[in-house]
């Protein structure tokens, strides 16, 4: 204390001063950019200093349980899908313990497949929702397999922000392959159309009844009816035309089915080989033997 007397009275005066002042408390306020010295007795400077009450209510809300959870969940729409991915994209759902699941996948992973195909075109496949194609699992989104109404799976669907726009049903005849996944992607069908066979039609006249693999006519395969008429006229054959066959009324296709019948009849009767025209060959069917 004798120690104290003897400093200088300003000395004195600043310790006196700093002891009856209140402790400052430093807080950063919420609408304040600068730092703020409050006092803690003070309700004018503790009132200035205390945070809006929006910002208490959600400093709250951010401490209570599953508060990350809401906030990772905010960007899915009500259907559960990830609305932050691929817009629209192709929706594969498997289950688990699913062996169509397993065969379906195996047999578009195998290489030089489908998926190989496609990716090779630029497509991009897998689990992550960034994909053309997302391969997800059925329990993951409820939501959209009960919209679906599906049972059997695996499925397929594309969904554009979380509603679907397209969807492929069990059952389909169409095979579940790189063509169906991008029609369901674009919506346009771009399966190369299978050629259509047509029965083959030539004119007839009903007089003969029609054959094919003709002979051939003086080693013409392609006659006309006037040569084809007109060898059936002739030496070799005209013997064999019956009065009531009026040949020249006939079709093309009649006229050389009734001069294969001839060849043939000649064929069975001689013992399998038949003269044809003055070429000095011997012909069966399509294909002529030379030296016989």
């Amino acid at each position: 204390m004798s120690y104290l007397l003897r400093q200088p009275f300003w000395i004195l005066f600043a310790l006196i001063q700093t002891a009856s002042a209140p402790h400052p408390l430093f807080v950063y306020g919420a609408d304040v950019k600068p730092l703020v010295a409050i006092d803690s007795k003070n309700p004018a400077t503790a009132a200035a200093a205390e945070p809006p009450a929006a910002m208490s209510a959600a400093k709250k809300q951010s401490q209570k349980p599953g508060a990350q959870s809401d906030a990772q969940s905010a960007d899915k729409s009500e259907k559960g899908v990830e609305l932050t991915g691929r817009n629209p994209r192709v929706l594969f759902i498997v289950r688990q313990h699913c062996p169509a699941c397993d065969e379906a996948l195996a047999k578009l992973k195998k290489s030089g497949s489908d998926f190989d195909m496609m990716r090779s075109a630029g497509w991009k496949i897998g689990a992550e929702p960034d994909n053309n194609i997302q391969i997800v699992d059925a329990a993951t989104i409820p939501e959209i397999v009960s919209k679906l109404a599906v049972k059997v799976f695996p499925t397929v669907c594309c969904i554009d922000k979380g509603e679907i726009v397209r969807s492929f049903h069990s059952g389909c005849t169409t095979p579940l392959d790189c063509w169906t996944l991008g029609f369901l992607a674009k919506g346009v069908d771009e399966r190369p159309k299978a050629a259509v066979l047509e029965t083959a039609r030539v004119e007839s006249t009903g007089h003969y009844p029609l054959r094919g693999n003709h002979w051939s006519i003086e080693t013409d395969w392609n006659p006309t009816k006037p040569e084809a008429v007109a060898h059936l006229r002739g030496p070799n054959h005209g013997a064999q035309i019956l009065p009531s066959q009026h040949i020249e009324d006939w079709s093309l296709e009649e006229v050389l089915s009734l001069h294969d019948d001839l060849h043939e009849r000649e064929l069975a009767a001689n013992g399998g080989s038949s003269g044809s025209g003055n070429s000095g060959a011997k012909t069966y069917g399509r294909v002529k033997i030379l030296g016989m």
